[in-house]
């Protein structure tokens, strides 16, 4: 072997051995063999109902396979305020408008820009449709109306994040996006990724003539899981996702990593269009850089004194589970936190466990606990309460105050 030929063989064997890795975003869009290790290393609890189905049907090879399914993009118009002040409102079968089109993107460039990657994001968040919803244009004959069931109005933004897509057969049909649920009006701005706990689904069905039971989920509460709806939950605060260990208030999903949000996300989108059709990778991918793009910042040390002082009681009454610096952690057992241990035992998704959510942002987030019991901060720690989440509750008038101005801090 002459010393050139060895010299280029142990180039090769060289930059073979320092080739990068592909990245978990190109690995996630490219690889079926490492998106099906990244699934089952992620469902915490296997044999529940939601883990079962993603188990059967994702990247699993078999005729089932919802890699299958027809990749859609459709053209979408968002509804807009102009619309509900129309004398007959939102037409529910509204034609899809000449000018409307699908959301563009560059593959090459998404996968070599992690903010173009975000920008498609934020506009699958407000335009791709997550679930037909042709039903709800009742509730868009007028402003009143809209209010009525909690949909949020922005001159910028449209309506409640409700388009017109096109659908399979060619037609049109009204459909929630993202922004549907986790958007909110916060006094005149929109807040993305902030529950809509305004926002009464529930009330809407049962109005249209569905069970009259859902009627008792309240504003700001869905039930994502069952036909029967008898498992509510609150509508999930997504602004600090980045932070969590886990997703779901049952704590389904483990968040290794932001491949682990792509592909609850993927399989949502699925889902939520009947099994029929599978959106592209990269928007699933783009959404779930958005969401992590989200995070507020972390908080800096207190300096107020009533602060300072709140501080020391939170580390003694909540850092075992809300852990500084993002105030989260992993999931704990149902029985520790005393609320309703429905979810927590659920066939579908439960776990036994429940999330421990990051108070990050918690002073505007409305409604607290899984279940949309609480109201508020305040009543969280009031004596009064004997059940359910106590923690903190058997301070003195004082030290409550000092706690609840720490966690407002947050």
């Amino acid at each position: 072997m002459t010393l050139r030929l060895l010299g280029a063989l142990l180039l090769g064997v060289a930059c073979k051995a320092h080739a990068p890795e592909p990245d978990i975003e190109s690995r996630y869009l490219d690889d079926r063999v490492f998106r099906r290790a990244e699934l089952e290393a992620s469902l915490v609890r296997p044999t529940n109902g939601y883990s079962r189905l993603r188990l059967a049907r994702y990247a699993s090879g078999n005729s089932q396979d919802w890699e299958r399914l027809p990749i859609a993009n459709p053209r979408t118009t968002p509804v807009t305020v102009r619309e509900l002040d129309d004398a007959h409102g939102v037409d529910p079968r509204r034609a899809i408008e000449p000018s409307a089109h699908s959301l563009q993107f560059d593959p090459a460039q998404v996968r070599r820009s992690k903010e173009a990657l975000r920008q498609l994001g934020e506009r699958a968040f407000f335009r791709y449709p997550a679930q037909l919803a042709g039903s709800s244009a009742p509730a868009l004959r007028s402003r009143s109306t809209a209010e009525r069931y909690g949909f949020w109005i922005d001159d910028m933004r449209g309506v409640g994040g409700i388009v017109a897509t096109e659908t399979a057969d060619g037609g049109s049909e009204l459909a929630y996006t993202c922004a549907t649920c986790h958007a909110s009006r916060q006094g005149s701005t929109l807040a993305i990724g902030r529950a809509n706990d305004r926002l009464d689904l529930g009330r809407l069905m049962a109005d249209l003539g569905g069970s009259q039971d859902t009627r008792s989920w309240g504003p700001g509460r869905v039930d994502v899981s069952t036909t029967s709806g008898n498992e509510p939950v609150r509508i999930a605060d997504l602004r600090p996702v980045r932070y969590l260990t886990h997703l779901h208030h049952e704590a389904t999903v483990e968040k290794r990593n932001v491949v682990s949000l792509a592909i609850r996300i993927e399989t949502l989108l699925i889902v939520g269009h009947h099994e029929a059709r599978r959106p592209p990778r990269e928007i699933a991918l783009g959404l779930a850089v958005y969401l992590e793009s989200l995070a507020p910042p972390l908080p800096a040390p207190p300096t107020a004194d009533v602060e300072r002082r709140g501080a020391a009681l939170f580390a003694t009454h909540c850092a075992r589970c809300h852990a500084p610096p993002a105030f989260t952690g992993r999931p704990v057992a149902i029985e520790a936190v005393g609320t309703d241990p429905m979810l927590g035992l659920s066939s579908d998704r439960g776990t036994g466990m429940v999330r421990v959510p990051s108070l990050l942002g918690v002073a505007s987030r409305g409604a607290l606990l899984h279940d949309a019991s609480v109201r508020g901060i305040e009543p969280l720690f009031a004596p009064s309460r004997l059940t359910g989440h106590t923690f903190g509750a058997g301070l003195d008038t004082e030290q409550r105050a000092d706690l609840i101005a720490y966690v407002r801090s947050l």
